[in-house]
């Protein structure tokens, strides 16, 4: 299983947040590279870099910050926020991005999307299906939208998308545990799709339930920032 770690940022600072909910901000100590670099350290392979002021309040993508971050580490960087175009997305990947994540694009603009597609590659592109009571999410979390997320997979599978981010909106930050069944659901009508999974890991029993089930790239975030997840035993895990 590849562990992924979640790093959002805000205003050049590591934060977090419950459910999307700007409210609930809390914004951490340690500075975003140096953040990077422990997991680095510690062997994590890969983060989600999450752009909140982009992805939520329309503020400039902060890709400065990407491009130091890929320029101290050679970690993986996945990413989202605030990419609403395809010259964003390629100032994306110009910055150091070798993966990044889309959940609005695919929805108001599906040529597009579909280009991103074939101008990047379908191993870069990943597409976010967030999901709240049952229907997508998008803009940051702030509009619900009527579609089925389901339907949604299924308009781009038949086109040749090959990775899905799917994060359950309602556990993302509430170390509740995961929606294990929705994953299950997913993983069984799309067995060749690239899932990448988010939200609501308590632990890491929550992560070997995961690997159970099937799930191959688990994004890991507060359960370690809050400590519910060791260093020793996120060593220790990605060492097996």
């Amino acid at each position: 299983m590849n562990l992924i770690a979640s790093v959002y940022i805000k205003d050049n600072k590591v934060v977090k947040v419950k459910s999307g909910d700007f409210r609930t901000l809390k914004f951490y100590h340690e500075s975003p590279i140096d953040l990077v670099k422990r997991f680095e350290d510690l062997g994590v392979k890969d983060i989600y870099f999450v752009d909140l002021g982009s992805a939520k309040m329309h503020e400039k993508n902060n890709f400065i910050l990407l491009e130091m971050i890929s320029q101290f580490s050679s970690i993986k960087i996945n990413y989202s926020g605030g990419l609403r175009n395809s010259e964003n997305v390629s100032s994306a990947f110009i910055n150091g991005a070798n993966m990044v994540t889309l959940g609005s694009m695919p929805v108001y603009d599906k040529n597009i999307f579909l280009n991103c597609l074939t101008t990047w590659g379908f191993k870069k592109i990943v597409m976010a299906v967030d999901i709240w009571k049952n229907n997508l999410r998008i803009n940051g979390w702030k509009h619900q939208t009527k579609i089925d997320p389901i339907d949604h997979i299924d308009y781009f599978s038949d086109k040749g998308l090959k990775n899905i981010k799917v994060t359950d909106i309602s556990k993302d930050g509430t170390l509740d545990g995961p929606p294990f069944s929705l994953y299950k659901k997913i993983l069984k009508k799309y067995p060749q799709m690239n899932m990448i999974t988010g939200g609501g890991i308590r632990n890491i029993k929550d992560i070997e339930k995961l690997k159970d089930i099937g799930i191959k790239n688990v994004i890991f975030g507060r359960a370690f920032y809050e400590g519910n997840i060791t260093l020793n035993e996120l060593e220790n895990y990605l060492k097996k």
